[in-house]
């Protein structure tokens, strides 16, 4: 899970929230099947806004998810709309740990 705290939350860096730099703090959600986690390995990363639609900020909620999009809790449709599934989201967080392990290597 370590690895994918480098990432940092997926959708931040799709709303250009963060980057490289400067990566999103973020939970690590379990991708679900039937209601029930599929493996430790079927993780992608998100803010807490974006995983648990928790609010640390001094904003109303409904500035938040202007500012920052949908929340998976608050509203998972407008959710996957937006960033496409969660499986999708992971080949993408997986995608983006990849390059960064090659830059460190290098």
């Amino acid at each position: 899970f370590a690895d994918l705290q480098m990432v940092g939350c997926i959708c931040c860096r799709i709303e250009g929230l963060a980057d490289d730099a400067s990566p999103e703090p973020a939970d690590i959600h379990h991708r679900l099947s039937g209601g029930r986690r599929i493996g430790h390995g079927e993780t992608l990363p998100l803010c807490a806004w974006h995983h648990r639609g928790a609010n640390l900020t001094p904003l109303r909620e409904d500035q938040l998810e202007i500012l920052r999009g949908p929340s998976l809790a608050k509203n998972k449709r407008a959710f996957v709309e937006k960033y496409g599934t969660e499986l999708q989201l992971q080949e993408m967080a997986n995608q983006h740990l990849e390059r960064l392990k090659k830059r460190a290597a290098a």
